[in-house]
């Protein structure tokens, strides 16, 4: 599937400038071939020495600030917000006495919230002159630090500031699946964002983007397709808000391509990437002081997740918690105070040696590797994926994402009514996307992963497969599971120790996947089982509650393409 490529212009929403703000840019022709500076020797007036940033808005400011003491606190308060409004870089924080945000258009100037008069007045200092005056005379040049304090907790000073909910270099989709435009746009709550960045490439067809995926060693077309999903999820981030699963990129082997698959699934955003830890209060921690060391950050990588000593699977009940959340608190001692921020990013999660819990994979995007040979000796025609491929076409990947997008919305945005996840809207607009772009099999791996990187479902698979089609009593389960080998995965812990136990963990067990539908593998064929549970009589004896995994697909094994066929 291919498309050839075509430059589109981007659909961008109507920009509402702010009255201080604009973003300059210069011609070609306007370039002139710098000249060398004179040679400038120590005591010699050179002017001010180069720097990485801005030059300060005090050197050519003009008319000074009065701050006067005695004046009534509101006219002051009022007339300093709208002096430091006009400066252009200063926004209101969306939460009620929540203070400013330092919101600059030089890229290498990191958003920064503004919540002590300290800092507030070395802003200042920077922005124009300030005259302190007490009964008509002059009392200094800096405003207090605790009367700024006071003001950045007050509506007459902060409603003087257009309110800011976010800041990127990078253009984000609206609720309407239009692009942000250039500067300051105010589209409501949630989406009042300053966009400082290049005005985004929409491309058509996706070449580039399918020379990637055709050398990484996906274990199906479902999985293929999973990592454009994953891609699109990153570029829809601030959109499905508490409602978006994290990638699940598992491997079968160590260097098969899980952090490219993430990496890809990125693109130019940042990546904020974590170890994980076994002890959900220590992940937490972690979590959470990164993203407040980073808060641009669009993914976060939680790699290479293994099982801890006695860890029968992978489990965070705070990424659970996090998932689901639109609005989360992030706060862990040693982090700093709590902090409320909008869910914008996609968290994502590799392994190779760690089942997921049942809770985790029910709210993941499954994407799985099957690499094979030795890893090292593999050759790539398009180059290493990671270091070379995608930073040299990171922004053609983009811009061909940005074009499923618009050729999604050129059809009229259909949703795939076809898939189901927990996350409803997110699959349908994703899996949208996806069928009208092309790829096929969205979600098609969801209950294979399910099954596969849960120990108790892939339990319940292995004994479904040994005795296929028949009604059975929980106690005659219990007996083949432990005969089987799979009495510690299938039967709770509490109840392994006794024969009633065993009888009691594996009904209740059963009859909480009753009509669940399973994968499993035989020597022969491959099977796919569902789970039922019935009440009645059976073979003329007392009524009894029984279950049975019924065969509702099978598929002979495929054989090796280079197996040989004994004469």
């Amino acid at each position: 599937m291919s498309c050839a490529a075509v430059e589109l212009q981007p659909a961008v929403a109507a920009n509402v400038p702010s009255p201080c703000l604009s973003l300059v840019s210069c011609s070609a022709t306007e370039l002139i071939k710098p000249t060398a500076p004179p040679e400038q020797h120590p005591g010699e007036s050179g002017g001010q020495p180069p720097s990485d940033f801005p030059e300060p808005q005090v050197v050519s400011a003009g008319e000074e600030f009065v701050w006067d003491v005695d004046a009534p606190l509101a006219e002051t308060a009022a007339a300093l917000g709208r002096r430091l409004k006009a400066c252009g870089d200063l926004y209101r924080r969306p939460s009620y006495a929540g203070g400013l945000m330092l919101a600059s258009r030089s890229p290498n100037i990191l958003p920064e919230p503004i919540t002590k008069g300290k800092r507030l007045a070395a802003l200042i200092a920077d922005r124009f002159p300030v005259r302190v005056v007490k009964g008509g005379k002059f009392k200094g040049n800096t405003i207090p630090s605790g009367q700024l304090e006071i003001l950045l907790a007050t509506e007459i000073f902060l409603q003087q500031f257009p309110t800011i909910d976010l800041v990127t270099t990078t253009p984000l989709y609206l609720p309407n699946y239009e692009l942000t435009a250039r500067g300051y746009t105010d589209n409501g709550r949630g989406y009042r964002i300053l966009f400082v960045g290049e005005s985004p490439r929409i491309k058509r067809g996706t070449d580039t983007t399918e020379r990637f995926l055709d050398v990484m060693p996906f274990a199906n077309q479902a999985d293929r397709t999973g990592a454009v999903a994953a891609a699109l999820t990153v570029l829809l981030r601030n959109l499905f808000l508490g409602a978006k699963p994290f990638l699940a990129v598992t491997a079968n082997k160590s260097h098969a391509g899980k952090d490219t698959i993430i990496a890809f699934a990125a693109g130019r955003n940042r990546i904020t990437a974590i170890s994980y830890q076994g002890e959900d209060w220590a992940l937490e921690r972690e979590f959470v002081g990164a993203v407040k060391h980073s808060p641009d950050t669009a993914v976060v990588n939680i790699e290479n997740a293994r099982l801890g000593s006695g860890q029968q699977f992978i489990a965070s009940a705070f990424l659970e918690r996090f998932l689901c959340n639109p609005e989360p608190t992030l706060f862990s001692t040693g982090n700093g105070g709590p902090v409320r921020r909008t869910n914008d990013f996609v968290v994502a999660v590799s392994t190779n040696y760690g089942s997921l819990s049942t809770d985790l994979l029910n709210r993941c995007l499954p994407i799985h590797l099957e690499a094979s040979g030795n890893v090292a000796d593999r050759q790539s025609s398009i180059g290493n994926p990671k270091l070379e491929f995608l930073p040299r076409n990171a922004e053609e990947v983009e811009a061909e994402l940005r074009g499923m997008i618009e050729l999604w919305k050129a059809a009229g945005s259909p949703r795939d009514t076809n898939v189901h996840h927990p996350f409803s809207e997110w699959a349908a607009v994703v899996g949208g996307i996806l069928m009208v772009n092309g790829f096929h099999d969205f979600l098609a791996n969801y209950s294979i992963r399910r099954t596969s990187d849960d120990p108790l479902r892939e339990g319940l698979a292995l004994l479904g497969a040994a005795r296929p089609n028949e009604w059975l009593t929980p106690m005659a389960w219990a007996e083949l599971a432990v005969d089987l080998g799979l009495g510690k995965r299938v039967i709770p812990r509490g109840d392994q120790d006794s024969h009633k136990g065993r009888e009691r963990g594996t009904r209740i067990v059963l009859s909480a996947h009753d009509k669940e539908t399973f994968h499993a593998e035989t020597d022969n064929e491959l099977l796919v089982l569902q789970l039922q549970r019935a009440r009645r009589r059976f073979e003329g004896g007392a009524v009894s509650t029984r279950y049975r995994f019924e065969v509702v697909e099978r598929r002979p094994l495929p054989a090796d393409a280079d197996a040989e066929v004994d004469p």
